[in-house]
């Protein structure tokens, strides 16, 4: 039985806090971790991938590096999920026995899959394997245990609505990892180097992140979890590794498996997974503000669950004012960054970076109502709309990778994102009466579309290094200006984004509080 609702303003005004701080929390860890991500994957391309031969071999490694990842999420069997969303509730409820029995639970049994995961890994790769990659790929397998072990604790965190207790293993674990890989090409250790870097990493993050859930929860008297609930988190469960596994095939990049199996030219696995990557990790920044609100949803869940609606449609216009900017002016800056960055022999990787961060917008906008149905147990929907947009991208891809390549991998994975997002929001539209607040997404969009063509015309007229500086600064200005023109920040934006401020270093409060009464002069001055 669910407590009483408590809709008023002082609970409103909690929620925007606690989002405005795990967004600020989540965000030093997205940061660094982008641009330390960015830095290693760009070393990587240009020192292994410096020749055709070398980006062959490089694309077999990261067919490798995938398989792992599929192990991986499989592994999981939607159990983060259940201990976040069970811990949320439990926790917001009062019950703090309960919740510590539920992370222990999960964490009991992610515990052994992981080690049943690792030893099926070490078969594969025994029977199957590549033997030029064998020690590499022993490595990624049993750097599959701490990775799916620290999925739980992250979660726990997650769901106590503190995402500082992830910040710093997470910043640690990155920061190991790009360390261990820059020395392993300096010494020339190639893949053996990059997997060992995966492995140091992942295991202290997992110890750093299980050793945080220690220090809050473990003074705290294991409870029972009782049948009622022990069933609820067993459906709930196998509903998450379902849509997991649909995420391989609709998020992820599953179209590696077509352009390995139907086009002959291993390089073309390389042009589609380094812009894929890239992308990711800018989706990275959009997705923490979207992840922060989910775990407010799930703890408001528990505390009552009027304001979900409301926080589903601005969570979407929200990673629409940040996703924008970003993968719209990714592609209009393409060409300088790949000849730039990558090299002038990764000029085949132009248009499909280009087709990757113009599709990946929708998937932005789909993680609001994503979580709105996960929290409210109704994933159904999720996982029947999933298999449609798979069947779509495996459709596509038969069709277009065979010729194509890396461009044909990219429209198939984008199309299906794009339709997933489209059905989802539709279906919450109309099984919760949402009032999609069309016109101030529609200010946003105008304020991408001028800020596209000036980035455009700079990267035209100014060439090199210096057009590629000039057109990410003129883009950000532009957008801001934008923004203010168009009137995009609505009231209740103001306080939201001042909360953020507030958790920014004192002597930049002032900077941020006198930008965000630029944006919004007419709002700012009431």
């Amino acid at each position: 039985m669910k407590q009483s609702e408590n809709t008023g303003p002082p609970q409103s005004t909690a929620n925007s806090r606690i989002i405005a701080k795990n967004a600020a929390w989540s965000s030093v860890e997205v940061l660094f971790s982008l641009v330390a991500n960015v830095f290693t994957s760009v070393a990587i391309a240009r020192i292994i991938g410096k020749d055709d031969i070398g980006k062959a071999m490089l694309g077999s490694y990261q067919y490798i590096v995938w398989l792992t990842t599929i192990t991986l999420s499989m592994g999981t069997f939607g159990l983060p999920a259940t201990t976040r969303k069970y811990m949320a509730e439990y926790l917001n409820k009062g019950n703090l026995e309960v919740a510590r029995a539920t992370y222990l639970s999960t964490l009991k049994i992610q515990t052994y899959v992981s080690l049943a995961a690792a030893a099926v890994g070490l078969l594969v790769i025994s029977w199957l394997g590549d033997p030029r990659y064998f020690t590499a790929s022993l490595l990624l397998v049993l750097a599959i245990v701490p990775r799916l072990i620290a999925f739980i604790p992250s979660q726990a965190n997650n769901a106590s609505e503190a995402v500082r207790r992830n910040a710093a293993p997470g910043v640690t674990g990155v920061a190991v990892t790009a360390i261990v890989t820059g020395v392993s090409l300096y010494l020339g250790w190639d893949f053996v180097g990059l997997s060992l870097a995966t492995l140091l990493g992942a295991s202290l993050e997992c110890a750093l992140k299980l050793r945080t859930v220690e220090k809050w929860l473990g003074h705290v008297r294991r409870g029972v979890v009782a049948p009622e609930l022990r069933k609820r988190m067993l459906i709930y469960s196998g509903q998450s590794i379902a849509l997991v596994l649909l995420a391989l095939v609709v998020w992820d990049r599953s179209d590696i498996l077509i352009l390995k199996a139907i086009n002959p030219d291993t390089r073309q696995i390389t042009f589609f997974s380094q812009p894929f990557s890239l992308v990711e990790r800018v989706l990275m920044i959009p997705t923490l503000f979207a992840g922060a609100l989910g775990f407010t949803m799930m703890a408001q869940y528990g505390r009552g669950e009027a304001r979900l609606k409301d926080m589903t449609v601005d969570g979407g216009r929200y990673a629409l004012m940040i996703a924008l900017p970003l993968l719209v002016g990714m592609a209009c800056i393409s060409r300088p960054l790949v000849v730039l960055v990558y090299g002038a022999s990764y000029r085949m990787m132009i248009p499909t970076l280009t087709l990757i961060a113009l599709l990946a917008v929708p998937k932005a906008l789909a993680t609001a109502p994503a979580m709105l149905l996960q929290t409210t147990e109704r994933q159904g929907f999720l996982i029947f709309w999933g298999c449609v947009c798979g069947v779509v991208d495996f459709g596509l891809d038969f069709l277009l990778v065979g010729k194509h390549g890396a461009n044909g991998a990219a429209i198939a994975n984008g199309t299906a994102q794009g339709l997933a997002a489209l059905g989802i929001w539709i279906y919450v539209w109309r099984a919760d009466r949402l009032n999609l607040k069309l016109l101030d997404c529609g200010r946003i969009v105008l304020s991408g579309a001028i800020m596209a063509a000036g980035v455009v015309g700079i990267t035209r007229a100014v060439p090199g290094y210096v057009g590629l500086f000039a057109a990410i600064l003129g883009g950000a200005v532009l957008w801001l200006i934008s923004l203010r023109l168009t009137a995009a920040l609505k009231p209740q934006d103001v306080g939201r984004f001042l909360s953020i401020g507030n958790q920014l270093p004192l002597a930049i409060r002032p900077h941020w509080r006198n930008l965000i009464a630029w944006l919004a002069p007419s709002v700012s001055a009431t």
